[in-house]
């Protein structure tokens, strides 16, 4: 800014002196030209007319002008005398002036002499008393150039002054304009709550700044809070998420994938370069999948190549597990559902082939019912357990203590034949909001299981306690249950005893309806178990819906 009005006041100053120069010199030499002429009218006085026209009469004439030049000629123009030059008998009619006083009896001009080689005004007058004769005097005179040239030490002289003046000038000029912009704007650049000023001018610009400044922070708000929402959105996926151009160039990384890659800020992913898999697959640049497990679970990387390259890291453990989970259960079913039809089959066709002595068709017989039996308990389990989702009957009030006692009588049989000792520990009136199927159900499989897996002369015990959080627990002094175990005691199809023969094992179906029961209900299912020593299932009625004692 002090650059150019520095630049456009030496510009218009310089100009101006200039031509305020150029015209002041041109009226200098216009007066000049003036004073010339009425000095040849006095100098043209000093003729006298009764003198002999000679060359004598023409340098006393000059002397007494001291500088003049005196020419005498002839009406036509032919030189008589001249005191500067012998130049007589030559012609001068072709001279400007010479020819004005031919025609109009004086003239007047200023030109260079090509006698004298100096710029010369000239004034002839025709003598008209003297036979038309004609008498020129003439003087020097500076040419406008000369004048120019004389002037242009005054000329520089004011050129100084005027830059000097102008670096003044810019000096005043910032400080009187420039510098209240500039704190208008550094006030814009500090403050957070507006810019004012004393200007009239700079209001106009002021409150343009401050709606600007209103502008800019709306939208650096809303950017932060873009950002601030992206980094929520990104950092609470459950999926990894990475976009990068290469190993160490990396434009983005959310929370999760940081946290599985080990990654560390402005370093490498290590895991690209020291997986030769993967190493590979970047160096390919093409789009795969690829399945890594960091700690106990499963993940599959997703590489889409391109400008940039992105990465999605996904937790498959579950679908994985599903998967398992599911190849589990065709295979157990098909093996639970195997063992009997052969039975029944291959019976079946001895009897019908009569290659059994009657005496034993009956314990034939007998076993294709026991058989069948367990098949149709295998097919009622399955169909529970697929019911359970699609169970949409309405929740009652049950009380468990007396669904308790009516049912372990029940279980009298199998208790005498293990010669197991069953202790009852239940507070009466308990009560939770469900149904009785699904309490008969769950009874039904937790005190079955504390019979088959427990040893022969153990104990079964069955607590249930009210108050604030009701809770039923059927502890056996069995088996046990390993650490695996634990894990999936509660897996369909998983069962301690690998046998299968249908004689002290069941299906593996009956502790993962009961646990299907408990969550869909909002109950806190536990297990407790120590190998060797028994196993203890802890049901804490803790759902919204229940019913206190």
């Amino acid at each position: 800014m002090k650059k150019r009005i520095l630049i456009a006041a030496l510009s218009v100053t310089i100009i101006g002196i200039l031509l305020l120069s150029l015209l002041f010199i041109d009226l200098f030499y216009r007066s000049a030209v003036d004073s010339a002429e009425k000095q040849l009218r006095t100098y043209m006085n000093f003729f006298d007319a009764s003198a002999p026209f000679t060359q004598e009469t023409a340098e006393a004439l000059a002397e007494k002008t001291v500088t003049a030049r005196v020419t005498f000629m002839e009406a036509d123009g032919t030189v008589v005398a001249d005191s500067f030059a012998e130049v007589e008998g030559q012609t001068r009619e072709d001279r400007a002036e010479v020819r004005a006083a031919i025609a109009e009896g004086e003239g007047y001009s200023v030109r260079e002499s090509d006698t004298v080689k100096k710029n010369m005004v000239y004034y002839c007058v025709r003598m008209d008393e003297l036979g038309g004769v004609l008498v020129r005097i003439g003087i020097p005179l500076d040419s406008e150039i000369a004048f120019f040239v004389d002037a242009l030490p005054s000329i520089i002289w004011f050129l100084v002054m005027d830059i000097l003046c102008c670096l003044v000038f810019a000096w005043l000029a910032t400080s009187a304009i420039v510098k209240p912009v500039e704190q208008l704007t550094r006030e814009f650049a500090t403050s957070s709550g507006g810019v004012k000023t004393k200007y009239p001018e700079l209001k106009p610009l002021a409150k343009m700044m401050n709606q600007m400044n209103a502008d800019i922070g709306d939208k650096v708000a809303r950017i932060k809070e873009d950002n601030r929402i992206e980094k929520l959105v990104l950092d609470s996926m459950e999926h990894g998420i990475v976009i990068f151009r290469g190993p160490s160039d990396l434009i983005l990384i959310n929370k999760t994938a940081a946290q599985l890659l080990s990654y560390e800020e402005n370093e490498p992913i290590a895991l690209f370069s020291e997986d030769g898999e993967i190493a590979e697959l970047l160096a390919s640049e093409e789009s795969a999948s690829l399945y890594r497990k960091f700690g106990e679970k499963d993940y599959n990387l997703r590489f889409t190549m391109g400008d940039p390259n992105v990465l999605l890291i996904t937790d498959v453990t579950e679908s994985m597990a599903a998967a398992r989970s599911k190849n589990e259960f065709i295979a157990n079913v098909t093996h639970e559902m195997n063992t009997p039809l052969t039975s029944i089959k291959g019976f079946a066709e001895l009897i019908y082939a009569g290659a059994v002595p009657p005496e034993r068709i009956q314990g034939m017989a007998k076993t294709i019912i026991k058989q069948s039996d367990r098949l149709a308990n295998l097919i009622r389990s399955i169909i529970n357990f697929s019911a359970i989702d699609s169970d949409e009957l309405p929740d009652y009030e049950v009380d468990v203590s007396e669904l308790i006692a009516e049912l372990i009588g029940g279980f009298e049989p199998k208790l005498r034949k293990k010669d197991i000792s069953l202790k009852i520990n239940v507070e009466q009136g308990v009560k939770v909001m469900s149904r009785r199927e699904r309490l008969v159900e769950i009874l039904n499989n937790l005190i079955s299981n504390g019979i088959r897996y427990n040893k022969e002369g153990g104990v079964l015990e069955v607590s249930l306690t009210g108050g604030a959080r009701p809770c039923l627990t059927v502890r056996d002094t069995g088996i046990g249950l390993s650490e695996e175990d634990k894990t999936r005691i509660f897996d369909r199809f998983y069962t301690v005893d690998k046998s299968h023969n249908g004689g002290g094992g069941g299906f593996g179906l009956g502790l993962a309806i009961v646990k299907k029961l408990c969550r869909r209900a909002g109950w806190e299912l536990k297990v407790e178990s120590t190998l060797g020593e028994g196993t203890a299932f802890i049901i804490e009625f803790c759902s919204d819906q229940q019913l206190k004692s």
